[in-house]
């Protein structure tokens, strides 16, 4: 299991200023970039290591003309203002920023857009296929159609060509796999086809789909998971984003509209879904999303969340700045863009921050020291609407876990791992990892 880190990278750190473009040179500049590129994610790879990251997941790095970067013009084109103007160079800076990674024991995965690409798409550059696009097929494509166009999946040709260009950053660069943006639009035969080759150059290769659709509720997405993990009896991905969990998290402890009984009875769903070759990928926030922060406006509700999330069974993604609560741009309109704010470090901190950082680091640490809390089995001991108990177990491994939201009297007398107190058996509202010491 994984502890992964999202980053934008225009948002993240500007490591070399003389790549930067000026802001007309772009077709869409959002007005909360600092030009971050890939130089500057090489700069701060001590501080991801600090954190207990384990993976990075970059935003795309290809040739585009926006600060997102999901407006790809060449697959095969790493952007000059993420890299170098000089472009015998470009390579070479994520060539180091791979190396430097992987000697932390840190992993790198390259945010794929197959479904769709800029429309200006550079088609001279594609020499050995003669690919096809479509009208968009669904109601997010037709959100998106002023900007992009989208690939035929169901020409061979269009299909030979994608696959090839993930092919390609596999062969040509130790990239350790791949985000795959909206799977949700490309039929499963291709993916099925598309892992299989992926496979073929690298057998471990992370293959990491969003399968979400942002008007569905949270059964239709857990649904769509599902549906998703495999294909003729074929694992498709190594794992799938958990639109599903993430929107539970809200209900039960921002909404209040649904129990911590009910909390439990999903994330055990969610866990069936998890198994040797496949584990979902649980989330609070991402770069479609709000900050969590704007969501629950309250710190202690942040943390909770925070140390929920990091006891459920499978990996975890933390967008940039999640472990310092970092507070989106209110002034947006669009929901998908607040939360794309410049990354904050520690000589910029507030104490908030300074104590939010701690904290995640701690979970984290906790987390990998106690394996059971990221691959073990659920146990439930009690349950009511507003207290739950339950255990996380590996082989011969044990940690219980209660989230309450009254005051908790046990049976037992516990350590507490996050706080560590001894020989408690009174908990005040909040989220707790225990061990047990006495039974009374």
């Amino acid at each position: 299991m994984f502890i992964g880190y999202h980053i934008l990278i225009k948002f993240f750190k500007d490591g070399n200023i003389e790549n930067n473009w000026k802001k007309e040179e772009y077709l869409k500049f959002e007005k909360n970039s600092i030009e971050g590129d890939l130089q500057g994610i090489i700069e701060k790879l001590d501080y991801l290591q600090d954190l207990g990251i384990d993976l990075i997941y970059l935003g795309p790095i290809y040739e585009s003309k926006t600060t997102h970067g999901y407006d790809t013009i060449n697959y095969y084109k790493i952007a000059s203002h993420l890299s170098s103007k000089e472009e015998n160079k470009r390579n070479e800076v994520l060539k180091k920023l791979l190396i430097e990674s992987h000697k932390r024991g840190i992993k790198v995965i390259l945010d794929l857009v197959l479904n769709h690409a800029s429309k200006n798409y550079d088609m001279k550059s594609i020499k050995n296929f003669n690919v096809k696009t479509e009208p968009p097929q669904s109601i997010q494509e037709k959100r998106w159609q002023t900007l992009f166009q989208f690939w035929n999946i169901s020409d061979i040709e269009t299909r030979k060509f994608l696959i090839d260009v993930g092919k390609y950053w596999l062969e040509n660069f130790d990239v350790d796999g791949f985000r795959l943006d909206h799977a949700l639009g490309i039929e499963r035969s291709f993916w099925k086809e598309f892992s299989k080759e992926m496979k073929k150059i690298k057998s471990d290769v992370i293959l990491l789909g969003e399968v979400w659709d942002d008007v569905a509720d949270e059964e239709e997405n857990y649904e769509l998971i599902k549906k998703f993990k495999s294909f003729e009896n074929e694992k498709i991905f190594t794992s799938l984003f958990d639109f599903f969990i993430y929107d539970v998290l809200k209900d039960v402890f921002i909404e209040k509209n649904k129990s911590l009984k009910d909390f439990y009875k999903m994330i055990s769903k969610s866990n069936e879904l998890n198994d040797t070759h496949f584990n979902l990928t649980y989330f609070v926030e991402n770069h479609d999303v709000p900050r969590f922060i704007d969501l629950c406006k309250n710190k202690e509700i942040f943390f909770n969340v925070m140390k929920v999330l990091m006891v459920i069974t499978g990996n975890v993604m933390l967008e940039y700045g999640n472990e310092i609560a970092l507070a989106g741009d209110k002034n947006f309109e669009w929901f998908h863009e607040s939360g794309r704010v410049p990354m904050k470090f520690k000589k910029n901190w507030n104490l908030k921050e300074i104590e939010t950082f701690n904290l995640i680091k701690k979970l984290i640490k906790i987390r990998k020291e106690n394996k059971e809390l990221s691959d073990g089995s659920y146990e439930l001991i009690y349950s009511s609407d507003d207290s739950i108990l339950f255990k996380k177990k590996l082989n011969k491994k044990e940690t219980f876990v209660l989230i309450t939201f009254k005051t908790f009297k046990a049976d037992y007398e516990f350590e507490d791992l996050i706080s560590n107190e001894k020989e408690i058996n009174i908990f005040e509202p909040g989220v707790y990892y225990l061990k047990r010491v006495h039974f009374f």
